[in-house]
This record gives C-alpha cells, structure tokens and sequence, in this order.
C-alpha cells in the first residue's frame, strides 16, 4: 500500500522551485540538495519530525540498543493493561562504563559500597491532573516503581539499572533523517525551505561576485520571516485550545 503523503511534500519539490526561479541548471542539484537538507534538520528538529515509537529488545547486560536513526528520546517506558507507556526514571548515576561488554553487571557492581539512594521516589509533581499539580506515577502514589535507566549516546545504547525485570523496552523517539533518501515535509514550511536556499546559496560568495553584503542581509531577514510564518500556519490556535486554556486559568483562579 502507498504511503498517503496529504499534506506533505517532497524536498526535491522545493529544490527544483528554487532551481526553476533562480534560472539555475541541474547541475546544482547535489549543492541544494545539501542545502535542503540542512533546512530539513534545522527546522524538523524543532518543529516537524515525527516522534516513532518501537519496541526493542532488552540485552543480557541489561542494555537496549538505540536504533539507528536516534536522535533524542521522548519517553523510555513499559506498557501497562491499557496500552499507555509507562516512563522510567532518569538516572544519571548509572554508569556507562562496560555496557558493550556481555559482564557489564559483574564490572560495576560494588556490594561493600552502601548508598542511601532508593530509587522508589517522586518522580514528577508537575502533573495536571484536571484539578491539581500531582506526581505521575512513584511513592507515594501506590503506582509500581519500574526501574531507571540513563541514555549512552556514545554507543548508542539505553543503560537499564540491574532491579529491571521486563524482556523489552518501549521508546518514543525522534529519528534523524539520512542523506540519500526521499524526504517529505509539511507544505506550510517549503517557502522557508525555499529561502533558505536563496539565502545559503550566496552565503559564502564573496560580494565581489553574486550578491553584496545587503542581498545577503535581506535573503537571511527573508528566510526568518518565513520560517515564522510557517510556523503559525503548521500549528495554529484554534477556539478547542482558547477554550482549554480559559478553563485551566479559571481553576488556578487566573484571570485573563
């Protein structure tokens, strides 16, 4: 079955508009494409890229391996009866020393070491819950305590503390595009990506030859515009978000 695409469009289509105006051969193509790309990372990063959510396999060492398209997590969790992620709790204490080895466990592990850290705490309070502030889940809201975990970026893996008793691990995370693919990207934001090769396209030309120091100003200013206005249009206010908002001030007794 074909991918719908609705209201996306290719990155070629933006380069080829650019091509087409600013009366530029094929034979810039790899430059703008590299170009787009730039534009793709900077702007999806912040804005567009979807989150992928997977469910990967827990090593022997306690470890998970990251895919290979990570870029930065959303949510580390286990699933509860109703489908619903269950996060773990951040822990930078964990060390990443070993983890690509089989007996990571054995290698750092001290038992004559006491610590008075228990990791069964609050884990957060700024949940709202409808009517108050509230921890999520932890002591002591009588919820099950289920484990810790800290993020090796260096070897792409997800460090897991030795008490974790599940075969899996399920991970929300935004994944990176990689250079030789088709890309799609939100029809609001191909002007931005357009100026944006206006602007890069002349960026690093000596103003002795295709634009002055003022055509790059203007293309850079131009580029920011856009990128704004996009940026209202993908996300819009709507009245369902005014009317939410208006009733959570009303019950934190803010007035508009």
């Amino acid at each position: 079955m074909a991918v719908q695409n609705r209201q996306w469009v290719s990155l070629d289509e933006a380069i080829y508009a650019y091509l087409d105006e600013s009366e530029q051969g094929n034979h810039k193509y790899f430059k703008m494409w590299n170009l787009a790309y730039r534009a793709l990372m900077e702007l999806g990063l912040d804005f567009f890229f979807a989150i992928k959510s997977v469910k990967l396999p827990v090593n022997p060492n306690l470890t998970v391996t990251l895919p290979e398209d990570y870029l930065k997590y959303s949510k580390v969790g286990v699933l509860n009866a109703q489908g619903e992620i269950i996060p773990l709790m951040v822990n930078n204490n964990l060390t990443t020393a070993f983890d690509m080895q089989p007996s990571r466990l054995s290698q750092t592990q001290d038992p004559t070491v006491f610590s008075a850290y228990s990791p069964q705490g609050i884990v957060w309070w700024n949940y709202w819950n409808g009517y108050g502030l509230s921890n999520l889940y932890g002591l002591p809201s009588g919820s099950p305590f289920v484990g810790n975990f800290k993020i090796d970026n260096a070897n792409g893996l997800i460090v897991l503390d030795e008490n974790f008793e599940y075969e899996y691990i399920m991970l929300e995370y935004v994944s990176m595009p990689q250079q030789g693919q088709d890309y799609f990207f939100p029809i609001q934001f191909k002007e931005a990506i357009i100026s944006y090769l206006r602007w890069k396209d002349i960026i690093s030309v000596p103003s002795s030859r295709r634009g002055n120091l003022g055509d790059k100003r203007d293309r850079r200013m131009e580029y920011y515009n856009e990128r704004r206005n996009a940026i209202a249009r993908y996300d819009p206010v709507n009245m369902s978000d005014l009317y939410e908002w208006n009733l959570r001030n009303q019950r934190l007794g803010i007035k508009a």
